[in-house]
């Protein structure tokens, strides 16, 4: 890959010494949509992700080559007005460096993105993004940021400068990733800023995940995740009424129970879904570490039917394939992975046979492009580490 990435950059920018970084997507295992309401999360990197060439010059200028969009944009880096193009996350970044004075004034640069995630399919490209522009402005302008204070500010570049009110666990999953293991994540800060983490390990012998794609495509600005958002602070805003807490998920479901009444039928069963999804998490920890990957199937299968069912953010092109997946003995569980609205699915098959799996998605797309107009993909997983500068060896 390292040649290919800097064989591009040499085309497109005429230099052939670039600084190169690889930033991962990530997969979230269960835990969806609990992020923001103080829950576990199980998310690992994963080895698709994005690899960034550099170099710095003296212009006021930052020009980038997507070779994604196979298109070059530019902008002056003392300009933050917003786009719809990729750019917002770069810009980001630079706003909210700025904004907190860790940078006052920076050199332009020529920057080659070469992606290998899909787009718009919720591994989390926007996140990998601004943890790789982030990753490079620290080691240039020696910042002495640490991976903490990295996530927390692209966490912030989404929020406040794109514009989608985000938790923490993309920025968390791609800025803390490690090979070989996902992350058992509590996204409640605790006094002195921190997160209650742990490593999970996540070589499963007898089992094989993997990442479906919809592509369907989707956009998390004009999707329903901010209503969603909403709707989960207007029920915490209710539900303290009658029991303070500080989080949807300090609460149980005995609790939502014995207070359903004062819900409307929506705020309830988005609830419903959180409060849930947090106990299947805790139970799919146990699961991954005792190796009882039919217990950790079923999970996912639930947590799929609770995101369909409460939560609402399946829809046809999920659920087509879903459905199909569950119907196959080979398939111990199977759910949506990510903000949902589209986007992909994670399947947890019986075994290593890669020939019959590949048969039974091919057969699956076959139903699926019948009933959506579209093909699905579909990608094995494999953990990443962190986000990071790569040296030539650190390529495969």
């Amino acid at each position: 890959m390292i040649e290919k990435v800097k064989k591009l950059f040499k085309e497109k920018f005429n230099n052939n010494q670039p600084l190169i970084y690889f930033s991962p997507g990530r997969v979230n295992i269960i835990g969806e949509h609990i992020d923001y309401n103080g829950g576990r999360v199980l998310p690992m990197a994963i080895s698709l992700g994005i690899y960034g060439a550099v170099s710095f010059n003296n212009s006021p200028f930052v020009k980038v080559y997507s070779d994604s969009f196979h298109e070059t944009l530019e902008f002056n880096h003392n300009s933050f007005e917003k786009d719809n193009s990729f750019l917002k996350y770069i810009k980001g970044i630079i706003y909210i460096l700025r904004k907190h004075q860790y940078i006052k004034e920076i050199s332009g640069f020529d920057l080659l993105l070469f992606s290998t995630l899909p787009p718009s399919s919720g591994l989390s490209s926007s996140a990998a993004l601004e943890l790789l522009i982030i990753k490079i402005l620290n080691d240039r302008y020696q910042l002495h940021l640490d991976d903490l204070m990295m996530i927390k500010l692209a966490q912030e570049t989404e929020r406040d400068y794109v514009g989608v009110n985000c938790g923490i666990m993309d920025q968390f999953a791609i800025g803390m990733g490690k090979k070989d293991y996902a992350i058992y994540l509590d996204t409640n800060e605790d006094e002195f800023g921190k997160y209650l983490y742990k490593y999970i390990h996540f070589k499963i012998t007898d089992a094989t995940f993997v990442i479906i794609n919809t592509n369907k495509p989707r956009n998390l600005i004009d999707s329903k995740y901010n209503k969603r958002r909403w709707e989960c602070e207007k029920g915490l805003e209710i539900f303290k009424t009658v029991i303070n807490k500080n989080t949807l998920c300090d609460y149980t479901l005995e609790e939502l129970e014995n207070n359903k009444c004062i819900f409307d039928d929506i705020i309830y069963h988005r609830l419903k879904h959180v409060i849930s999804e947090n106990e299947r998490v805790k139970q799919a920890l146990i699961a991954m570490e005792t190796g009882n990957i039919e217990k950790l199937g079923s999970l996912l299968n639930q947590s799929h039917q609770s995101l369909k069912e409460d939560y609402d953010v399946t829809g046809l092109h999920l659920d087509t394939i879903w459905k199909e997946l569950i119907t196959c003995p080979m398939v111990l569980g199977a759910r949506m992975t990510g903000a949902g609205f589209g986007g992909c699915l994670i399947a947890l098959f019986k075994g290593k046979n890669r020939l019959e799996i590949n048969e039974i998605l091919n057969n699956i797309n076959t139903k699926y492009l019948q009933i959506t107009g579209i093909n699905l993909d579909y990608y094995y997983a494999k953990s990443s580490d962190k986000t990071m500068r790569l040296e030539e060896d650190d390529y495969e």
